[in-house]
């Protein structure tokens, strides 16, 4: 039975549909995308931070509340420099945060009960976070982004530690990245002080 047309069409055949589905993504597309899975990422990493807080020790627990208001920082910027690259925005950003916070609120690390298995999973989870979100700042650092040409990277701005919010001036744009690819180090380090030692206590 002779085929048809359509089913002996090759791969350079595709529809201009399929064929444009195909494409790479790229430029301010691209960017956009990236920013968006990031800021995904930061509002289940905010809630797990919360949970970390929760189930380290006493004294740990005072190294860690620092990170609350960086994150929140990161976050604002994220989120700035995605609004200015594209209208979309982050669209379910709240709904990805209440989902993780209902998900991780049955886990048995909290001030009542810590389970020393789910501590170092949680500490760990939020470290890869950390991680990922090092590699973002740094990657931004190098790209287009931090050239300042653009009224998405004008707008930027940066949380200094008085909670300054002025606008950051296109020269700053690069320095403002790096600091904070330097900042997700220092949460990378010290989070993986933690790890470490809670890890070393479990498995003895």
């Amino acid at each position: 039975m002779a085929r048809s047309h359509r089913s002996m069409s090759g791969p350079d055949r595709f529809p201009g549909s399929r064929a444009a589905a195909l494409r790479p993504t790229r430029g301010r597309s691209a960017t956009a995308m990236y920013l968006r899975a990031h800021l995904y990422g930061a509002a289940v990493g905010r809630t797990i931070l919360d949970r970390c807080i929760s189930a380290v020790d006493p004294a740990d627990r005072a190294r860690l509340a620092p990170l609350r208001p960086q994150f929140e920082g990161e976050i604002a910027t994220t989120r700035r420099l995605l609004t200015g690259i594209s209208p979309v925005g982050a669209p379910g950003r709240r709904m990805v945060r209440a989902s993780a916070t209902i998900a991780l609120a049955a886990l048995p690390a909290g001030p009542i009960v810590r389970d020393p298995l789910t501590r170092l999973g949680l500490l760990e989870s939020l470290r890869t976070l950390v991680v990922a979100k090092k590699s973002m700042w740094e990657l931004l650092a190098e790209s287009w982004v931090a050239e300042g040409d653009d009224a998405a990277v004008v707008d930027a701005r940066a949380p200094g530690p008085d909670d300054d919010d002025d606008t950051m001036l296109p020269g700053d744009v690069r320095s403002l990245l790096l600091a904070l690819a330097d900042q997700a180090r220092s949460q990378e380090n010290l989070l993986e002080e933690l790890r470490r030692g809670y890890g070393l206590e479990l498995f003895g």
